[in-house]
């Protein structure tokens, strides 16, 4: 069997609200690839994942950098819809690999301060190892 390596696969901005985020959706468009905004039992869910340069990333850092640079940088009426979210995470998606050696994953303090200043927890998911479907 192949030895399949711990990796980082993505940071989704997962946010939930009592009121609708579609507004905050159509501006993140450019900067972050839209998984789901909408309704989800009686309040409102939008799911993201950043766009560096038109692309997805598999950097946990520089997710999280482009991440807190578009948040911070929302125009005032967006920061606001943002702020009275009734949560808002950064899920960090490892898959857990096979046989391989640890994975680490380091962020900058001033990352760690940033990401508190907006009020986001922080989530770790690990998935656990999934054979590829054979062909």
């Amino acid at each position: 069997m192949k030895r399949e390596a711990a990796s980082f696969l993505n940071l989704d901005l997962e946010l939930n609200a009592s009121t609708g985020l579609s507004r905050l959706a159509k501006h993140l468009e450019d900067s972050a690839f839209i998984l789901y905004s909408g309704p989800v039992k009686g309040a409102y869910r939008l799911c993201a994942e950043p766009l560096i340069r038109g692309n997805l990333s598999k950097s946990a850092r520089a997710c999280t950098a482009h991440f807190l640079d578009v948040l911070e940088a929302l125009p005032k009426d967006l920061a606001a819809l943002f702020k009275r979210c009734k949560s808002r995470v950064f899920d960090y998606g490892f898959d857990g690999g096979l046989e391989s050696k640890p994975l680490s994953v380091n962020l900058p303090p001033a990352h760690l301060a940033r990401i508190a200043h907006l009020g986001v927890q922080v989530r770790i998911t690990v998935y656990p190892h999934r054979p590829a479907a054979d062909a």
